[in-house]
Order: C-alpha cells, then structure tokens, then sequence
C-alpha cells in the first residue's frame, strides 16, 4: 500500500483503515475502476457500447452476492467482500443489497426480475440446483452481460464505424475477443460440470469471430476436455498436452485467451481523441492493471516469493 501512495490509486487507498488486508486493497482499486468507467460512460454519447461494459462491474458485485447466498451465506459475512461505488453511481446499490439481504438464493433471484440478469440467473440457479456447482453463476451472469454487448455491436455497426467512431476495429475486435474467449471458456467449464449437450449450446453467444460457431458445435460433442481444446488449435496455439487435468488445461486456455485480449487493448490504445475504441481499450487495460495489482497484494499477504507472484501476473 505504501508504495501505491505515489500514484493515482493513492485517494483511494487514503480511505482505507487498520487493519490492512488485500482485500480492502482490491475494493479500492475497483471503486477508482468504476469511476472512471462511469466519467467515460457520461460523456459517451451514442456509443452505448461503454455503457453496456459497465454492466461488468455491476455483474461482479452481482456474482458474490449470488453466489453467497448460494452456499448459506448472511449479509454479514459476505457485504465486507463487495464495493458498490459501482451501483451506486448509476442508482443500483438498493438492488444488490436486497438480494444479499434474500432470505435465501432463489428470493435472491426473483428480486432481479425486471432487469436485465433475470432470464440468465434464472438459468443459473436450475443449473445450480441440478448439479451443485457454484461457478454457474458467473457462466450465466457473463452470458447475459456479453450477450448485451454483442447485440449492442452487431446491431449499430454502422455507429462504431462512421467517421465519428474513427476506430471501429478497436471496438470490434475486443468485442471479438470478448466473445470468443467466454465462448469457448463456458462450454469447456460447462461441459466438466456436467451441464448437458443442449444447454452448453445455448450458451454459446452469436453473432462469434474468430471461433466460428462449426467448432464451437463440435467442441459441445467433444468426448474429453482435451479434445474440445484441441479443436480451438485451428485458431489458438494452446500447449495443452504441457498440463494435465481438466482444470489445469482450462485454466491455461484462459490465460492464453487472456493474453489475446490484453494484446488486442494494447494495439487498440492509440490516441485519437477519446473515440470509442481508444476509451474501451483503455477500460480494458485499467482492468488488467487492477487485476495484478489484486494478485500482488494477495501473494504479498500470503507470503508467496516473488517469483512465484510474477508468474501468477497478466502482464
């Protein structure tokens, strides 16, 4: 914490109390995220792209909340996890309060009908309650969040490529790579925790990129983990043979898609004015940077070597 006094987390980090715990740190670091998310999202005009993005931040508040409720867990035990600068800037925080304050996960849900999560949590919480596996409340929850976005894109192409925009392949390839990483994470995720054939279907989010949607299909009716990577080599170089275990490949096909990602904002930041590729790109990047310095403050709590944080890192 002493040595981010020196640069723009610093207010932020001014606000938090003894005892320090990387947690507290990472709640910061993300209240700085959402408010410059929400100043970029104010000024954005008809770009509507940026304000669909902030659903992230919205969904990742959302995901705890629901998640807690799930394994039995009070509003106290779980409200010192969460930082809802984010809802509170656009008017949400009542919402995710009441749900922490559910009696249990299905009151949770049904308070979100209305909005824009309920068709996916719903969904989620059948999924849960068949198989038992927590996770399928992000899967779902990033669903509906980049289902949103993608209709957004595909829909107004002509927007983001007009001369205002400036820059429609900065928009549209992060789209694309957003898409195809969660495309392809959820069926593998999906798939392990014995969702079935159909239902892994229906989370694959179209229009796709640069997976198409013939591998996709194919990577649903994969007998193993293993060849459903291997149908991803046509667009992805992934050692997947350099692991062992279904979760450990997963876990290295998300970096690998990762790296993709960070490497398409890098080569979208180019300033031309604060067009809508160059502000996304930006977001995008804040969260990596975010992203590590959470991973650091939680190897530093818990006595790692450097060297072992490091390569934990998205840099």
């Amino acid at each position: 914490m002493n040595r981010l006094r020196g640069t723009p987390y610093s207010e932020y980090l001014s606000n938090l109390t003894s005892p320090f715990e990387a947690r507290k740190l990472e709640l910061a670091l993300r209240e700085r995220l959402a408010e410059i998310h929400h100043s970029i999202m104010s000024t954005a005009g008809i770009y509507k792209i940026l304000e669909l993005y902030y659903l992230r931040h919205i969904a990742w508040n959302l995901k705890l909340a629901l998640k807690a409720k799930a394994l039995g867990r009070s509003y106290e035990e779980t409200i010192d996890y969460l930082d809802m600068k984010a809802e509170e800037l656009v008017g949400r925080r009542d919402l995710i309060v009441r749900v922490l304050s559910a009696k249990d996960v299905n009151e949770a849900v049904s308070l979100l009908s209305g909005t824009e999560f309920f068709e996916d949590v719903q969904k989620a919480l059948a999924s849960f309650s068949s198989k038992g596996e927590v996770r399928f409340f992000d899967v779902y929850i990033d669903h509906a969040v980049l289902t949103a976005i993608s209709k957004e894109y595909a829909s107004n192409f002509r927007i983001y490529s007009s001369p205002r925009a400036t820059d429609v392949g900065g928009v549209g390839e992060i789209v694309a790579a957003d898409v195809d990483a969660y495309n392809a994470l959820s069926i593998l995720r999906s798939k392990l925790w014995g969702l079935p054939e159909q239902e892994v279907r229906d989370l694959i989010i179209t229009p796709t990129y640069k997976l198409p949607s013939a591998v996709l299909l194919r990577m649903t009716g994969a007998e193993s983990t293993s060849e459903a990577v291997a149908l991803l080599e046509s667009v992805y170089q992934i050692p997947a043979q350099a692991v062992t275990g279904d979760e450990r490949i997963i876990d290295l096909v998300e970096d690998r898609l990762t790296a993709e990602m960070k490497q398409t904002a890098s080569k979208a930041f180019i300033w031309q004015g604060l067009s809508p590729g160059v502000a996304l790109a930006l977001l995008r990047l804040l969260e990596f940077e975010v992203g590590n310095l959470a991973a650091i403050a939680i190897g530093v709590e818990a006595g790692m070597e450097s060297k072992n944080i490091l390569a934990k890192l998205r840099l």
